[in-house]
């Protein structure tokens, strides 16, 4: 595993514990030196994943004593059925951890990363493991439109989702898979609080284009066409407040991305068949996001 990159190093030390290499904060060093976090690379662990929940199971414990959130790094589509946990290499957990310090200096709220591990499968093949920050009260944007919002509760979601979506777009980072389970709610003593999760295979721009803003929408606006907008659709004025909360006083962006976002949407009627078609035959919503 590489040495701990020199932004990083005010903060995060490199430790092994019984199985694995990691990379972690200095007040979580020792207990991942112990191993607290080992069960990661165990067998099957963690919270069963549900609808709209994401990939993989979660591992709620304490390191340290902070409340913390594991994850195995897994596979999505075709190469989650091909490889599964397996990557190459050590590099895709360090990458991680080096796009959440930069989105952190750059005021996008994402939770802290507590560590990031890797541990040799065989040959080339690693698993990786990623441990961060419980947050308080968490639940995505799948979970807070379970409970039908009233209006003006929605509206403040669509602010606030608008709101971290610009300021991602701004500091250069386009989310690999932006849908409704990657964006965490947390209510903490000083309010609510909205996060963009799971930065894995996410690449930061100088620049973030119209035409890279409309594919990381688009990409969001599929995940709501699937999992919420059967039990919860938004009006259309709810809609162009949120395009109008994320562009701001940008007239030529918002004419851009309203004109794409409606041809976009208007070319989804067979996936909505097929999902609704999914959902009646297994008895519940369609996998994770196609």
């Amino acid at each position: 595993m590489r040495r701990v990159p020199d932004e990083l190093a005010p903060f995060y030390v490199q430790i092994r514990s019984p199985a694995a290499a990691w990379f972690a904060r200095r007040e979580c060093a020792e207990a991942i030196g112990r191993g607290e976090a080992d069960d990661l690379f165990g067998g099957r662990t963690g919270d069963p994943v549900q609808a709209g929940s994401g990939r993989g199971p979660m591992a709620r414990f304490t390191l340290a004593g902070r409340p913390a959130i594991g994850k195995r790094a897994l596979h999505g589509g075709l190469l989650g059925r091909l490889f599964g946990r397996l990557y190459v290499g050590h590099r895709r957990a360090l990458d991680q951890l080096l796009s959440a310090a930069r989105l952190e200096r750059a005021g996008v709220p994402t939770p802290a990363i507590l560590a990031v591990g890797s541990a040799r499968a065989f040959g080339l093949f690693c698993e990786h493991a990623i441990v961060t920050r419980q947050l308080e009260g968490a639940r995505n944007l799948y979970e807070l439109a379970g409970g039908a919002p009233e209006h003006n509760r929605r509206r403040d979601i669509l602010r606030l989702c608008a709101d971290l979506l610009r300021r991602l777009h701004d500091a250069g980072f386009l989310h690999a898979d932006l849908n409704v389970s990657n964006l965490v709610m947390e209510r903490g003593p000083a309010g609510e609080t909205l996060h963009v999760v799971d930065l894995d295979r996410g690449r930061f721009r100088l620049v973030v284009t119209p035409e890279e803003r409309l594919a990381n929408l688009t990409r969001l606006l599929r995940s709501y066409e699937k999992w919420i907008a059967g039990r919860l659709r938004l009006s259309p004025r709810e809609e162009i407040y949120f395009l109008r909360c994320y562009v701001g006083h940008d007239r030529e962006l918002a004419r851009f991305l309203a004109k794409r976002l409606t041809r976009y949407r208007s070319r989804l009627g067979l996936r909505r068949l097929r999902w609704r078609l999914g959902s009646l035959s297994k008895g519940r919503l369609a996998g994770p996001l196609q």
